[in-house]
């Protein structure tokens, strides 16, 4: 009996011993699923606070971001790209046309009798003109500013020629201030890479656009050739015919013994107080930017524009007069033609010496589209001095007589003026009075024959 109750002793303190082993089992467990919980509860804390700080960090970056961005723009993207030409934009109203237009060439010039010492040729290479620019619009798309220096195959040195801001305050309506070009000649105010020849022409450089050249002044402008206006009209007060970089006093008088070119005036700029300068041109058909060149290539309709333009510049008791009436027709068949007849009073006490004198120029030329690539062009113009020109006689009359090739790069010529080759050859009768260096026209040759190839490469990027 002893031994029966001691096993069932045995039995009951056994099955306590392992239920209490399986509760302490049971507990454990559940204390280490409570750790591991906690664990991962703090771990998820963790990762959201980091993720919340990252988004803050970014959050930050972009507001930055955001506010430095207002700096170039008031609304919208900016973009950078190459449209014809490259551009960097921001918004509607920030655009910036960064540009540089390179000039290579070679020449070949021959002189008959050149100081009666036997017939001269010249040849050799030069950088005839190395343009940068700085062209777009701020703040408005109605302000439009254009910013250029250039440098020629003289000294290399660059020099500021175009400098203004124009803002069309209404649809038609506007005005213009700084540095710009005279507003007399169309042959002056097209843009130097979007000539038809190598360079302008020698009546252009005797009487016209070169010899009234930039001056300084305020304009107002009608029309702006905008597309649905066919009149365009541009009126200013200015400094004078040839007064580029300098102050409000002007230039200074030349002194006694200074020389003197008597058809032209003064050596170097004129000096005068005061001008007035301005041009009308109507669109009788056609679209505006095909006249920005003398080239009929991918003209899309045929056009016809007429012109006139002038200036009237005063030094002490002198008066310079210059005037212009022009013509440009371009159809979709490729032909291309320009004229233009000149008038210009020079009154002694401006240039100086000798009596005033009326001088008178013309001239006409036309291109013609071979094929998409080739183009075929002519030129002859003529001026009469009034004056004497220091040419060794009594020599009044020098004219010029052109051709030349055009040859525009890429597939079908789509580069058009952006990248192309020219030669033309000219031939001047009696000389010139006067030597012109971007022409490439040598000294005064006493009224003897000077004939002129060139060839030259155009980049505009």
């Amino acid at each position: 009996m002893r031994n029966a109750k001691s096993r069932i002793f045995a039995a009951v303190v056994g099955t306590l011993s392992m239920g209490a082993a399986a509760a302490w089992a049971a507990d454990s467990q559940e204390a280490q699923i409570q750790q591991l919980e906690s664990k991962v509860a703090a771990l998820e804390a963790k990762q959201a606070a980091s993720s919340k700080d990252m988004a803050a960090t970014i959050d930050s970056m972009l507001r930055d971001a955001e506010k430095r961005s207002q700096l170039l723009a008031t609304s919208g993207e900016a973009s950078a790209g190459y449209d014809n030409g490259f551009f960097i934009k921001a918004g509607d109203a920030w655009v910036l046309r960064p540009f540089a237009l390179f000039q290579f060439r070679n020449v070949t010039d021959y002189r008959s009798d050149v100081t009666h010492k036997g017939d001269s040729t010249d040849n050799g290479f030069e950088i005839a003109r190395m343009r940068f620019g700085l062209e777009g619009t701020a703040f408005s798309r109605d302000l439009e500013y254009s910013f250029i220096w250039e440098s020629f195959a003289d000294d290399g040195s660059l020099n500021l020629s175009d400098a203004w801001a124009r803002y069309m305050f209404a649809d038609e309506w506007g005005a213009r201030a700084g540095q710009f070009r005279d507003l007399t000649t169309h042959e002056w105010l097209t843009n130097d890479g979007r000539l038809l020849a190598v360079d302008r022409s020698l009546t252009d450089a005797l009487m016209g656009g070169q010899f009234s050249g930039y001056t300084q002044g305020v304009t107002g402008i009608y029309g702006g050739q905008r597309p649905n206006n066919p009149l365009n009209v541009e009126v200013g007060y200015t400094d004078g015919m040839d007064q580029a970089n300098t102050s409000f006093v002007g230039r200074p008088t030349p002194r006694e013994g200074d020389a003197v070119v008597p058809e032209i005036g003064p050596v170097g700029p004129h000096t005068l107080d005061w001008g007035i300068t301005g041009r009308v041109e109507y669109k009788v058909m056609g679209n505006w930017l095909d006249y920005a060149d003398f080239t009929a290539k991918g003209d899309r309709e045929d056009l016809l524009v007429v012109g006139a333009g002038g200036d009237w510049s005063q030094g002490g008791d002198g008066d310079i007069f210059l005037g212009t009436i022009d013509a440009q027709y371009e159809n979709t068949g490729g032909l291309g033609v320009y004229a233009a007849g000149l008038y210009r009073r020079l009154d002694s006490e401006v240039v100086g010496t000798g009596d005033s004198g009326d001088d008178w120029g013309g001239l006409i030329q036309a291109g013609y589209m071979l094929s998409p690539n080739w183009e075929v062009f002519g030129r002859y113009d003529i001026t009469y001095l009034d004056r004497v020109a220091p040419v060794g006689q009594d020599e009044h009359t020098f004219q010029e007589l052109t051709i030349g090739v055009n040859y525009y790069l890429g597939n079908d010529g789509s580069a058009r003026h952006r990248a192309k080759v020219t030669v033309d050859l000219s031939y001047l009768p009696n000389g010139a009075p006067a030597g012109f260096e971007t022409l490439d026209v040598l000294d005064m040759n006493e009224a003897q024959a000077e004939w002129l190839l060139r060839a030259q490469f155009q980049l505009w990027i």
